[in-house]
């Protein structure tokens, strides 16, 4: 199956998650009071996302030709109470990246499958701070305790105007990934009016702008990849490339709108530019870089 007609399933999948989705809430509001009350704190989260990059040409002291990209991710969790507004939460990620044909000694695909677990602290809809880990494998195609990997992330918001201004501080950490193992991370949540937002926090920064509560048109970057083992390989040259730690990423700028049927719910269409893909092997010292190129996404999210 090519890599267009996967990204059509996640469309199809999308859509049919949406319709599943707006029944199960509507249900919920039907069996609940109609008294107003503080905003409820959703437990189960649920995303879905894919993406496609069109073929550029691959470099590594040379040209290997081009080559195109395909990610497709979902995951799922569940918020269980622990007391005050205290949250455990657990569940399941998948993500896999798709390569198409390449002369370079390159994966023809990377992908995970983690658990989800982490301390939240929320109020409302928000996380004010938060501790998650992502045990599990990350691997070119087969499962061994050398793709076993264990991310941290960590982070806390520091309201500095309320309900306008936020600062963002927080650090990534990753046992397989080469080139940078623990990242800082900060960024700014600024709301200068009812329309207007900025979010500089990565891996999504952008600027919002809502003509109203069901529509958002956005402009702004993604970074997306992750640090995953290759498989074992005796006939690879060179030899240093099988079972090697690897570091993929993909810069992307783009715009696009985002749709919320309902305040539950929001499904995203966008498109853009993809000004680097890289596929470093930091440890062996060896890394391959593809040229900018077109890239198209649509993702969606439920949490209620």
């Amino acid at each position: 199956m090519n890599k267009l007609a996967r990204l059509l399933l996640v469309l199809v999948a999308t859509s049919l998650s949406v319709a599943v989705a707006q029944d199960a809430a509507h249900k919920q509001m039907v069996q609940t009071s109609t008294v107003a009350e503080v905003e409820r704190t959703p437990t189960e989260i649920f995303r879905l996302d894919g993406s496609y990059v069109f073929e550029s040409d691959l470099h590594n002291d040379g040209n290997f030709g081009p080559q195109d990209a395909l990610q497709t991710g979902i995951e799922y969790s569940h918020r269980f109470l622990l007391g005050g507004r205290i949250y455990l939460r657990a569940g399941l990620a998948y993500n896999r990246f798709d390569f198409g044909e390449s002369v370079a000694p390159v994966p023809d695909q990377l992908f995970s499958i983690a658990g989800i677990l982490g301390l939240e602290y929320l109020v409302g809809r928000d996380v004010g701070a938060f501790l998650q880990f992502r045990p599990g494998y990350y691997t070119e195609d087969h499962i061994g305790a050398s793709s076993f990997d264990v991310p941290i992330t960590a982070g806390r918001v520091f309201i500095l105007q309320p309900d306008r201004l936020y600062l963002f501080i927080g650090a990534n950490a990753a046992f397989l990934r080469g080139e940078y193992p623990v990242l800082p991370l900060a960024g700014v949540v600024w709301k200068p009016s009812e329309q207007w937002n900025l979010y500089a926090v990565v891996p999504e920064p952008r600027i919002t702008y809502s003509p109203n509560k069901k529509i958002d048109f956005w402009v702004g970057g993604q970074l997306v990849g992750g640090s995953f083992r290759t498989d074992r390989d005796n006939n690879i040259v060179p030899r240093k490339l099988s079972n090697a730690q690897v570091d993929y990423s993909e810069y992307r700028a783009g715009l696009g709108i985002e749709y919320h049927p309902r305040e539950e719910f929001s499904i995203l269409v966008g498109g853009g530019y993809a000004f680097q893909r890289r596929i470093n092997f930091e440890r062996a010292g060896e890394q391959w870089k593809a040229d900018g190129a077109p890239y198209v996404r649509v993702a969606l999210q439920a949490e209620f």
